[in-house]
């Protein structure tokens, strides 16, 4: 049972790892990995944001989702581009690194993700 267990994460494992390298190869199967992980990080930050919250007041709930979600996509795209591969490695893994790294580059991205997103909406 342990071996068949064993063999179907491996092969889950092998699926994600060719799903990622043939999917938008202008990243690197580093950043690849990292992109979900910065995503919700991005989620996290926008919920915890008092000026967040207050917009569901103005655009509704659902709108608000949909901002958080292009937006979020917007810091997962972008943020991890000038990182250099050694710390993209090495916060693969070190979960203290991953947290470290993730918090940097959501905080450098998510204005200007903020902006841009919002700019588009709102024309």
């Amino acid at each position: 049972m342990k071996k068949f267990l064993f063999w179907i994460f491996m092969t889950g494992l092998l699926v994600l790892l060719v799903w990622l390298l043939i999917t938008d190869s202008k990243y690197s199967l580093t950043q690849k990995i990292l992109r979900p992980v910065v995503e919700q990080s991005c989620k996290t930050e926008l919920n915890q944001s008092k000026i967040w919250q207050s917009t569901a007041f103005f655009v509704g709930k659902i709108r608000q989702t949909e901002l958080q979600n292009q937006i979020c996509t917007c810091v997962g795209h972008h943020a991890l581009k000038d990182i250099p591969s050694k710390d993209l490695l090495n916060a693969l893994v070190n979960q203290s690194a991953k947290k470290k790294l993730t918090k940097k580059v959501v905080f450098n991205s998510l204005s200007g993700c903020t902006q841009e997103v919002l700019a588009l909406s709102f024309k």
